[in-house]
């Protein structure tokens, strides 16, 4: 993903974050899989059909 679309998206995430006063953080961090080296959500890996991450 270029860096300019990357800023663009990551200041709309940290604006909706600051105007539900940290709900939507709380949740993605909390009730979300994250993968355990990147942090990345784990719906962002592809798998391969063993369930191994191909990334």
């Amino acid at each position: 993903m270029p860096g300019l679309t990357r800023l663009g998206q990551n200041l709309g995430v940290g604006f909706m974050h600051l105007m539900t006063c940290g709900i939507s953080w709380v949740v993605k961090r909390g009730g979300m899989s994250h993968c355990p080296q990147c942090k990345h959500l784990q719906s962002r890996h592809q798998r391969r059909a063993d369930g191994s991450f191909m990334d």
